[in-house]
């Protein structure tokens, strides 16, 4: 019995001692682990086109460890737009920031949820860059980010910047009603989504005017593709926007660094729209956009959808609005090569003549498998409503056997390409849109009649046009219903058809088609 009893406390004991030891030494072995996510986390990081680490430290104890990251915006960052920024704008992105990180490890550092560490990031500004932040979250944190990592590697981050309201003497006032964003990922951050709300912003400028937002949301899925591309899909919406000023002001929008800001591509190269807007307003509701990008085999199908219920532009009411354009068979290999390229070059302090023609170069040479690999763009929908009636289009365009010498000869290249669009335009649109460039042609001053003479030229304008519309209706090239305006317009053995029947004969073998693209994108930069 006594030998039992002993060999029952023998047991107890090892089991204790294996418990003890267990409780003491799964928190050291779940360090390791954290320490090997957060340092594939950081490495990811180190990775960005717009920021740069400036120091990385980990220290790792017993039941916790500090992390230490110094990071800065690169100065290449938004580098073109910075100077019309305001100064306080211009002063964060300038200034380091400083993460540190409270990295507690052990199974129920999240509570009773078994986990391998729960991070908290506190974000450390530069003095001149605190003074600016709190005139707007006062004694609030600007920015709470926590990381939870779970036993198998995978995750959650939760951030969040609180709301605030803003106001100064001269009249300005802002209204921020914060954002939450939360990312789940997998282990080794090979997959993720993300999820952000934003309920909106009010910004009072004084006399001159008020802009606002509201029901911001953002939705991502991303994985990686076996080419190193970054697949998936993501969903934006805006329930509201409103812009309402005052006086007329002259705009310069580069589109090209948001476009590069969100996609690190140099995409938007050539749509930087200027010129002035009158005293006026605009309100839209209910914008949407989404895109969805996949792998088949060495190929790359993308898709976009872009819409939006209604647009007020003053007096005038557009919408709603259906885009739905997709592309599919892209080369994998060489989208690739053009976005490493483009990504370099947004990093370079080029001008933007210099830039454009590094970006045609870039798809004359990296890009060039794109056009050498019978792609497709499929416009499944374009459908918008404007005061002058619908306008509906709809088709697709690919090419076959394409070669880097068709590139050089606009013949050879539609000799290999096969188009055809069903469309449907308002003919009022038309001729709209004919005397709005006749305005932009003619200068009529006070003493040729002015106002008189310009609604002359209008009309003179719209009776050409109508009379061409039925000319080419009467030729059989286009049908006109109830004003609205129907042909399938096709592109096929070198030749332009209306409804089945050749419309013209193609350009001259000596056009360059880059060559030209150059030039019209020189012009339009040039404009003033």
């Amino acid at each position: 019995m006594k030998t039992a009893s002993k060999t029952l406390m023998g047991v107890i004991a090892a089991v204790v001692v294996a418990a003890v030891l267990l409780l003491l030494g799964l928190p050291y072995y779940l360090g390791i682990k954290a320490e090997e996510s957060l340092r594939e986390q950081q490495a990811l990081l180190s990775k960005t086109s717009f920021l740069e680490i400036e120091r990385y430290d980990y220290q790792r104890g017993w039941f916790s460890a500090t992390e230490t990251r110094v990071v800065r915006f690169k100065p290449e960052f938004l580098a073109s737009v910075q100077k019309q920024l305001p100064d306080n704008i211009r002063t964060i992105l300038r200034e380091p920031i400083t993460l540190n990180s409270t990295v507690n490890h052990g199974l129920f550092a999240d509570g009773l949820t078994p986990v391998r560490a729960r991070v908290h990031t506190e974000f450390v500004f530069t003095p001149e860059v605190e003074k600016i932040l709190m005139r707007f979250f006062g004694q609030q944190k600007p920015v709470t980010l926590t990381n939870t990592i779970h036993l198998s590697g995978s995750g959650r981050m939760d951030l969040a910047i609180p709301a605030f309201e803003y106001e100064e003497l001269s009249g300005i006032k802002m209204n921020w009603q914060g954002l939450t964003s939360r990312t789940d990922y997998t282990a080794g951050f090979g997959e993720y989504d993300t999820e952000t709300d934003n309920p909106g912003l009010t910004l009072v400028l004084a006399d001159k005017g008020e802009a606002a937002y509201s029901g911001l949301t953002v939705k991502t899925h991303t994985r990686d593709g076996a080419h190193g591309l970054s697949l998936g899909s993501s969903e934006l919406k805006l329930k509201t926007f409103s812009l309402h000023w005052k006086e007329g002001f002259e705009y310069d929008v580069k589109l090209n660094e948001l476009v590069n800001l969100v996609t690190d591509l140099q995409v938007g190269a050539f749509i930087n729209p200027t010129g002035s807007v009158p005293p006026s307003k605009i309100e839209l509701s209910d914008l949407s956009f989404a895109t969805e990008m996949n792998e088949e085999g060495e190929w790359v199908n993308s898709r976009g959808r872009f819409g939006f219920d209604k647009l007020h532009y003053g007096d005038t009411v557009y919408g709603p609005l259906e885009i739905d354009v997709a592309a599919e068979h892209l080369h994998a290999p060489s989208l690739l090569a053009l976005k490493n390229k483009l990504t370099e070059l947004s990093t370079q302090s080029l001008d933007e003549d210099a830039l454009q023609s590094a970006i045609i170069q870039a798809a004359r040479t990296e890009g060039l498998g794109l056009f050498t690999n019978d792609p497709i763009i499929k416009l499944q929908a374009f459908r918008f409503q404007m005061p002058e009636g619908l306008v509906d289009v709809s088709g697709r365009i690919g090419t076959q056997g394409l070669v880097e010498e068709d590139l050089q000869q606009l013949n050879r290249l539609l000799a290999k390409t096969e188009a055809e669009f069903n469309l449907s335009v308002p003919q009022k649109l038309l001729e709209e849109m004919a005397v709005q460039q006749a305005r932009n042609i003619f200068t009529i001053d006070e003493s040729a009649g002015g106002e008189e003479a310009l609604a002359d030229i209008g009309n003179t304008i719209r009776l050409m046009v109508a009379s061409t519309i039925r000319t080419m209706q009467q030729d059989g090239y286009l049908t006109v219903d109830n004003g609205q305006i129907q042909t399938l317009l096709s592109i096929r053995d070198n030749s332009l058809s209306l409804n089945g029947k050749v419309f013209n004969a193609m350009p001259e073998d000596d056009f360059d088609p880059w060559e030209e693209e150059a030039a019209s994108a020189g012009a339009a930069s040039a404009a003033p």
